[in-house]
C-alpha cells in the first residue's frame, strides 16, 4: 500500500550510492529535500550524520509519517535498504511476491555486493591511491570486468536486469555509468551498453544523477 512521507530529507553527494536514492525518489515522484554531504571534506563524519548513521556513510534519509511537527522522525541508511523500503512503501519498482520479486532481489544483490564494492575498489587503485601497484589495479579491474560479463550476458536475454525495470536497475546504473573508474569501455559489453543507453534516457534518471545540485567528487 502506498504511503506518504512528510519532511522527506536525503543526505547525499555525487556518489553512485547517493545517485541510487535520488533516482529512486525521482522515479517515485516524491517531494524531498537533498542536503549535500561533501565526502572529500569528510563531512560524513559530522556528529549530525553520525547520529543518524554511526558508520559515517551516506546516503541517509529521514521522514515523518504524519505532518505533525512532533511526529517521530524515521531514519534509514544503506542504499539497498532504502531502495527496498521505499519500493515497498509505494508499491513500485519491486514486485510484491513470486519469481519476479525473487529475480529483482537477486540482481539487486549483485549490484549491492559485487558491482558497487568492486568498482569502488577499482576506483581507489586506478585513481585515488597515492601508490598504484599493478597487482592491485589488475585484480580489481578484472573483478569488475567479471561482473560486467555477467550483466552483459543477462541483458542480452532481458531488457532489464529483472525483466521489468526495477530497483535492481536503479542500483546498478550509477556504478555502470562510472565504467571509467575501472578503466573499462562499455562498447566491449554491447548488451550492457544498450541497457545503459536506455536507462540514461529516463527523465527521472537524468534528474537523479544531478542531485545534489552542484555536487562533484573532486575537491
Amino acid at each position: 500500500m502506498m504511503q506518504a512521507e512528510h519532511d522527506l530529507t536525503a543526505w547525499l553527494w555525487a556518489t553512485p550510492n547517493s545517485n541510487r536514492v535520488s533516482i529512486l525518489f525521482e522515479e517515485l515522484g516524491l517531494a524531498y529535500r537533498a542536503i549535500g554531504v561533501n565526502i572529500r571534506k569528510r563531512e560524513q563524519f559530522d556528529p549530525a550524520i553520525l547520529a543518524m548513521n554511526p558508520y559515517g556513510k551516506i546516503p541517509v534519509v529521514a521522514w515523518r509519517e504524519t505532518a505533525a511537527a512532533d511526529a517521530p522522525r524515521h531514519v534509514l541508511f544503506e542504499s539497498g535498504a532504502i531502495l527496498i523500503a521505499f519500493a515497498e512503501r509505494h508499491g513500485q519498482l519491486l514486485p510484491a511476491s513470486g519469481p519476479a520479486r525473487d529475480q529483482a532481489l537477486a540482481w539487486l544483490m549483485v549490484a549491492l555486493t559485487s558491482l558497487g564494492p568492486m568498482t569502488g575498489q577499482a576506483h581507489h587503485w586506478t585513481d585515488l591511491a597515492p601508490e598504484k601497484p599493478d597487482v592491485a589495479v589488475e585484480f580489481t579491474v578484472r573483478a569488475v570486468a567479471r561482473v560486467y560479463r555477467l550483466l552483459d550476458d543477462r541483458l542480452a536475454a532481458s531488457e532489464h536486469l529483472a525483466g521489468a525495470y526495477s530497483i535492481a536497475d536503479i542500483a546498478a546504473f550509477p556504478w555502470v555509468a562510472r565504467a571509467s573508474w575501472a578503466r573499462l569501455d562499455l562498447t566491449d559489453y554491447p548488451a550492457l551498453k544498450r541497457w545503459h543507453d536506455r536507462v540514461v534516457e529516463r527523465p527521472a534518471v537524468r534528474r537523479g544523477m544531478a542531485v545534489p545540485d552542484g555536487a562533484i567528487l573532486s575537491g
